[in-house]
């Protein structure tokens, strides 16, 4: 059974890509004990299904998995880094590699 449900709105801004992207993502996350799973609307306008670990140090936390939904791989890697409600993850358009930066506000 799920510990936890969380809803959230997150707002991004892309860093380094050239097209223009979708920059708010609804968002619903299952988590039990460091396990995650969940969707979201991304930013290439599809819903994107996502499984992986949290790992929680001092001040951080680290989200590892893989997720889909988007154009260039069914299935991709996925990595953010969460401060507070802060993230930055890494992202790849065209070969180019480019940063997504934003604030989640969870309900």
């Amino acid at each position: 059974m799920f510990k936890e449900i969380i809803l959230s709105l997150a707002l991004s801004n892309h860093v380094g890509f050239d097209n223009n992207y979708n920059e708010i993502h609804p968002h619903i996350r299952f988590k039990t004990d460091n396990t995650i799973s969940g969707a979201f609307y991304n930013s290439e306008r599809t819903i994107s299904f996502y499984t992986g670990k949290e790992f929680t140090f001092d001040t951080f936390t680290v989200d590892m998995g893989i997720v889909t939904g988007y154009y260039d791989a069914k299935i991709a890697p996925m990595m953010i880094i969460k401060k507070n409600n802060f993230f930055i993850m890494p992202g790849v358009e065209n070969k180019t590699i480019g940063l997504v930066l934003g604030y989640e506000y969870v309900f």
